[in-house]
């Protein structure tokens, strides 16, 4: 029989909530987010959305049609800079939606960690160092990409995953409503397919031998909702590019960004370089894409790096490694911020181990985003911006690590938060 999800803990959601949105709005004051404006190729898109009603223009001068960008999050914000302008009255409602998603999904945590089963103690653990961790300032607060709002919804569809893998219910109305989910978020952040990949094989373990055809039914179903509502995307874009493009169409420049001469590992020591070749920072660049098209662009970016790659092997695996390193074991502003980063990663290490050995599915799932989502991450030049989706991830492990360390020195008081429900 299936079971419920646990009941929601709302005052500690709620508190969870309030810490972790003002922690972030304090931020925002602190480093004047609002008067910031980078202006890169999610907003620029945006704002020519706001305008002529299309994602266009993503680069230094106006370059026509795109698809370097996935639509739906250039579509929200081009609604926020229709109402309130591209100054700081918009940045400041961007600021304050981003902080508030991301303050959600703090709450959220609490709530999760007590379905996979873990203790109150270890929900509310959870929650505190998700609302006091930030491990991306501008992706967590400002948003100019669509990363805060992708990792929340990564924290519903991995409750979802977790009460199908755990309960068994393969109906089809759940299929349909997980396939609109995915689509959704698909269109929001592309990368998420090898997620999608990582649950349908956890899903995979549990039933192909208890209900093998029921289980391939449930994921044609999803499958089906799923494509039709990414399908209008790459119409649009075989229609205006000439090239069915599904996620999104820049895989050359950021080759090209990774693989030359005198590549660094990571976005700052490659800044030279991308300053001058960036369409987005130089002009003479972005009126290359109008004159070719954004897709012959991209391609004849990308053929350069692809050659420098087969002539420099060694170096390439170099900077992979280099990549592979900095995503879990990214650089920190200074030596102990770096520490502290590192201490992170082992720590969420341990906690997964421990996670998989008290709740199997829970780490299965967990373990399947840690191995299917990075590894492109791994080939494309690091910043710090590429973890944050699953930072969430790590910090549920760490409160498992940290309950675990706890358990043996602190008995855990007999606080209900049942009571705080």
């Amino acid at each position: 029989m299936a079971q419920a999800l646990a009941p929601v803990p709302w005052r500690t959601c709620l508190l969870v909530f309030l810490v972790a949105l003002f922690f972030r709005l304090g931020l925002v004051v602190a480093f004047d987010q609002i008067h910031e404006f980078p202006r890169k190729e999610m907003v620029k898109t945006a704002m020519a959305f706001a305008a002529k009603g299309e994602l266009a223009d993503p680069y230094a001068v106006p370059s026509g049609p795109t698809a370097v960008v996935p639509p739906l999050y250039p579509i929200y914000l081009g609604m926020i800079f229709r109402a309130f302008g591209t100054g700081a009255e918009a940045e400041a409602v961007k600021c304050l939606l981003t902080s508030m998603v991301s303050a959600l999904r703090c709450a959220l945590l609490v709530w999760l960690a007590m379905c996979v089963g873990l203790s109150q103690r270890a929900a509310f653990l959870t929650g505190l160092l998700s609302a006091l961790y930030v491990g991306a300032l501008a992706t967590d607060v400002k948003g100019d990409w669509a990363e805060a709002y992708a990792a929340t919804a990564l924290v519903l569809l991995f409750l979802a995953a977790y009460r199908i893998a755990r309960d068994g219910r393969l109906d089809m109305r759940r299929a349909a409503i997980l396939g609109l989910w995915w689509g959704l978020t698909l269109l929001l952040s592309p990368n998420f397919l090898t997620i999608l990949g990582g649950f349908v094989l956890v899903g995979a373990l549990r039933f192909l031998r208890e209900a093998p055809v029921r289980y391939v039914q449930f994921l044609a179903v999803m499958g089906l909702v799923m494509a039709l509502v990414i399908l209008p995307w790459p119409i649009r874009n075989q229609r205006v590019l000439g090239k069915f493009i599904w996620a999104k169409g820049n895989f050359g420049i950021m080759l090209a960004d990774s693989y030359h001469d005198g590549a660094g590992w990571g976005v700052q020591n490659n800044d030279d370089y991308i300053q001058a070749t960036a369409p987005t920072r130089q002009p003479a660049e972005a009126l290359k894409v109008r004159a070719m098209g954004e897709v012959a662009y991209d391609d004849a970016r990308k053929a350069p790096a692809v050659e420098w790659m087969k002539a420099h092997p060694g170096e390439v695996a170099r900077l992979m490694l280099l990549h592979t390193w900095a995503f879990w074991f990214p650089p920190g502003r200074n030596g102990l911020h770096t520490a502290l980063e590192w201490v992170f990663t082992v720590t969420a290490m341990i906690g997964l181990v421990l996670l998989y050995r008290q709740h199997r599915v829970a780490g299965m799932l967990v373990l399947s985003i840690w191995v299917f989502y990075p590894p492109v991450y791994y080939v494309m030049v690091w910043s710090s911006r590429y973890r944050y989706p699953i930072n969430w991830t790590m910090l549920l492990a760490i409160a498992v690590a940290a309950e675990y360390a706890l358990a043996k020195f602190v008995p855990e008081r007999q606080l209900s938060m049942r009571g705080a429900q």
